[in-house]
This record gives C-alpha cells, sequence and structure tokens, in this order.
C-alpha cells in the first residue's frame, strides 16, 4: 500500500508538472492523503500531506517557470488548500479510529481479565423460531416451552455466540457453532433450562435485562450454582450481552458459617450450663423438698389405725404437681445443650423475665445486688424459642452481675414494654462502671470480651439469637454509670402464624 501511494503520488507530481492541461491535477494528491490513512499515523498523514503540497508548488515551478500567469497560481493555491483541507479530515478520521480502537482494546481486557463469565450471544434464530407461538401471548409460549423440552432445547442451541470471554469458556466450554450442542449437552441442568427459559421470555417480551440463578455444569463435571444476568439491547437484531458470576463457594461459606453460628450457639449453651446449675439445683431442691414432705405425710396418714385416704389423696396430688414442676425444671436444663433447631411458638416475655430472675436470685443475693422489675402487664406474645431467649436474658443479666461485682452500688434493673409499630422491648440495666466508648462497636463483635475469664462468643451468640427473630440488640451507656442492653422482638402478630412452630 505505500508502494502504491509512493507511485501514484509520483504519477500525479509529472502529470501536474508536465502536461500542458490547465486543470488542478495536484488536488488529486488528496487520493494519497486517503490511501496513507490504511498505513501511517497521525504524524505520517501530515508529513505526507507537507509533502504533497511541496510537490505542487514544486509541478507549479517546473511547469510555469517560463510562462507564470496568475489562473496556474490559482490552481495551484486551490489544489494546495484542498490538500491542507483534506489532510485535517483524515488526521480527526485517524484520531477517532485511534480512540476507537484504544476504547475497543479497553472493552477487551476488561472482557477477558474479569472473573465473571461473559458471552455475547446472538438470539435472533431462537426468536424466530418461537414467533409463530409468540403470536398467542408470552403466556402461551411460556406453557409450551414448559410441555416441550426438546423444543427448548432446539431454541437453546439455536443462540449463536459471537464470542466469550476466557471465564465464559473456563466454565462451560467453547460455545462456537461446531461444538455447541455438544457443550450445551454436557453443561445442562434442568435449572439450566428453566433458566434459559426465563431469559428467552424476557427477551422476546421486549424488557431491558433479567436476572435469575441458574445451575450449570461446568466442563470440570463440578456443579456450580451461578447468577445469571442478560443485558438485551434496544434494538432486538443486535446481540444479547449475557453474564454469568459463580456464587457456589459464597453458598458453601454461607452454609459453612450458618454451621459455625449453630455449633458455637451449642457452645454457648453448654457453656452457660456451669452458671445455671447452682441456681437451677437450688430451684429443684424446693420442688423435691416439698415431694418427701407430701410423700412422708402421706405415709404417715396411711399408718394410722383407721387410715385417711382424703387426706392421702391430697398429699399424692401435691407430689405429682411438685413432680412435674422438678421435670419442667430439667427439661429446661437439657434443652439448653440439644443440638438443631428448637421449636418456635407464642411467648410470653414477662414469664422469661420472671423465670431468668428466680434462676438468677441466688447469685444476685450472693453479691448483694438488688432487683428492680417493671413489666408492663398483659404484653402481646411474640414468636419465638423459649429457651433461646432465656439464654439471651440470661446472658445479659450475668454480664451485669459481673459488672456490679466491684461497684459501691448494686441495682439491677429489669423492664419490658410494647411498641405498637416496632414490637415487645426488654431492657437490662445495671449500676456497674460502664463500658469505655472504644468498645461499644465491638460489643457484640465474635470473640471481644472485657472479662479476663470470658470467651467473647456470649454477645454475639445473642444477637445471632435476636436477629433470628427478626429483632435487634443493642446497648447504651447510662448518664449515672452502668450500661443498659436492650432487645426489641416483632409481636406474634407482627411474624405472622406461618412463623410459628
Amino acid at each position: 500500500m505505500a508502494i502504491a501511494t509512493a507511485i501514484l503520488a509520483g504519477g500525479i507530481f509529472a502529470f501536474d508538472a508536465f502536461s500542458t492541461f490547465e486543470i488542478a491535477v495536484a488536488a488529486l494528491y488528496i487520493v494519497v492523503l486517503l490511501m496513507a490513512l490504511r498505513f501511517t499515523n497521525v504524524t505520517g498523514i501530515i508529513l505526507i500531506a507537507l509533502g504533497c503540497i511541496g510537490l505542487t508548488i514544486l509541478g507549479y515551478l517546473i511547469g510555469h517557470a517560463n510562462d507564470p500567469n496568475e489562473g496556474a497560481m490559482l490552481r495551484g493555491a486551490v489544489s494546495a488548500l484542498a490538500i491542507a483541507i483534506a489532510a485535517v479530515l483524515c488526521v480527526q478520521i485517524r484520531m477517532s479510529d485511534t480512540k476507537l480502537r484504544q476504547s475497543e482494546e479497553r472493552y477487551r481486557n476488561i472482557f477477558q481479565s474479569t472473573n465473571v463469565a461473559v458471552w455475547e450471544q446472538d438470539f435472533t434464530e431462537a426468536a424466530n423460531a418461537c414467533a409463530p407461538i409468540l403470536q398467542q401471548g408470552i403466556p402461551r409460549l411460556r406453557d409450551y416451552l414448559i410441555a416441550n423440552e426438546g423444543f427448548l432445547k432446539h431454541c437453546l442451541f439455536l443462540v449463536r455466540t459471537i464470542d466469550a470471554n476466557d471465564a465464559a469458556k473456563q466454565l462451560i466450554g467453547d460455545l462456537n457453532q461446531r461444538n455447541v450442542q455438544q457443550s450445551w449437552d454436557a453443561a445442562l441442568e434442568p435449572e439450566t433450562l428453566a433458566a434459559f427459559r426465563e431469559i428467552l421470555l424476557a427477551f422476546l417480551a421486549g424488557e431491558s435485562s433479567f436476572t435469575t440463578e441458574a445451575a450449570i455444569r461446568a466442563v470440570n463435571g463440578e456443579l456450580r450454582t451461578t447468577i445469571v444476568t442478560a443485558t438485551f439491547p434496544t434494538d432486538r437484531s443486535r446481540s444479547v450481552l449475557i453474564n454469568s458470576l459463580d456464587v457456589t463457594a459464597k453458598i458453601a461459606a454461607e452454609q459453612a458459617l450458618q454451621q459455625s453460628i449453630a455449633e458455637l450457639t451449642r457452645v454457648s449453651r453448654i457453656a452457660t450450663l456451669g452458671a445455671l446449675t447452682a441456681s437451677i439445683g437450688h430451684e429443684v431442691n424446693q420442688p423435691l423438698a416439698a415431694v418427701v414432705t407430701n410423700a412422708e405425710a402421706a405415709l404417715r396418714w396411711l399408718s394410722r389405725e383407721r387410715p385417711d385416704i382424703g387426706e392421702t389423696t391430697a398429699c399424692l396430688k401435691e407430689v405429682v404437681q411438685e413432680g412435674r414442676r422438678a421435670g419442667d425444671i430439667i427439661h429446661r436444663l437439657r434443652s439448653l445443650a440439644v443440638k438443631g433447631e428448637l421449636a418456635r411458638g407464642r411467648v410470653d416475655v414477662n414469664a422469661i423475665v420472671t423465670q431468668v430472675l428466680a434462676m438468677v436470685q441466688r447469685d444476685l443475693a450472693q453479691h448483694q445486688i438488688s432487683a428492680v422489675l417493671d413489666l408492663t402487664p398483659d404484653l402481646p406474645t411474640i414468636a419465638g424459642d423459649e429457651v433461646q431467649l432465656q439464654q439471651v436474658l440470661m446472658n445479659l443479666v450475668n454480664n451485669a452481675v459481673h459488672a456490679m461485682k466491684a461497684s459501691t452500688t448494686k441495682e439491677l434493673k429489669v423492664w419490658s414494654a410494647s411498641d405498637a409499630a416496632r414490637g415487645i422491648l426488654v431492657s437490662v440495666r445495671d449500676s456497674g462502671s460502664g463500658i469505655p466508648d472504644d468498645h461499644m462497636q465491638r460489643l457484640f463483635a465474635p470473640f471481644f470480651t472485657t472479662k479476663a475469664e470470658g470467651m467473647g462468643i456470649g454477645l454475639s451468640i445473642s444477637r445471632s439469637i435476636i436477629e433470628s427473630h427478626h429483632g435487634r440488640i443493642w446497648a447504651e451507656r447510662n448518664e449515672s454509670g452502668g450500661t443498659t442492653f436492650h432487645f426489641m422482638i416483632p409481636t406474634a402478630t407482627a411474624e405472622g402464624p406461618g412463623n410459628l412452630a
């Protein structure tokens, strides 16, 4: 191309310099500039334009050295101006072409370097195949595609892949037209076909984009869970951009995290048993002592010369009642160590507060802590797990007791309240030394603790439990010293009966 351009420029110069035709032959140098666009850059175009203008002047001097005239001079000037204008336009074209090429290179780099699988695909033939049925409407086409899996696969194979990045090829192979059916056959799962069906319907319905989840069998045989997003151009004759984000690892990590939280919850329950044993043992002793007392009384009534059956029966009823009470206490103790999901039902928050305060009464007395209860009567029930909520409240109360061990003022206040819009509020306030500001933001973080002997999972597990009940938990510093922990849970009505066991 460069040689042909040079030959053309030489021919134009010879014709301009030595011919007798009085025409603006030098204007043909514009063709030289246009040819130069194919093989040179901006600098080259400018140099070639200057050379053409120089040849125009030289041709005029050679051809009209002996008989200079105004007409020839004017033709030369017009030719030089035309060459200059053509050069400016060629420079602009070259600069635009360079920017376009750079933009394409950036797009190509992004297209290839991203870890997201990306395909550029043509849905034209698939749309044409669906056109006769589409005339009856999208719902009819959907029913047809669901009922005819073979036709749906045929439409999938009709989709032509224009381009694909490396991540896409590594996921399900190269979907070029020679091996598209083989690649899709290896990658197809029922979820894959279902996802394609919805994407095709969205394309035919005129939507701008569509996102769905799909399972795809990768080239290495692994089943991958992906989030697929299709972006449809306004002009349906143009290609469709398909993005597929592999979220298999993320889902596995979330499942592992949930399993870890469940295990930590169980560990926390077991760790709590030591602190609960003394209080529950004290509580169990009361019904057991009543059982022994009533059983001894029944024996005495029976040992009389004339046994008093009425009194004996009354004593035995008391034995049964106190035995059941002891059984309930032991059952609650065992429930804390149970692995797995616990049943949820309607829970009376005030009853939980009363039970927990009764269980920690011994610790409160040992540390000379006075307890103040301010429970709003007739609170609505909440949908929850009674044992888990006992665990949360027990953890907050134990933390309050620990915070007040070295305090001169020792008062524990627990209150409940109802908010029609947000749910049931339970608050635990201590009169300890309080929590430093730099610790407030980290209170509920796993393994963060201010206790030398603490594990740092109590508040983290408490937050997980409250959030699993669709509530929230937070802490505030008291103006007079100490800390108040609050948690709020929606009422059973707000949760809906479907969430109850």
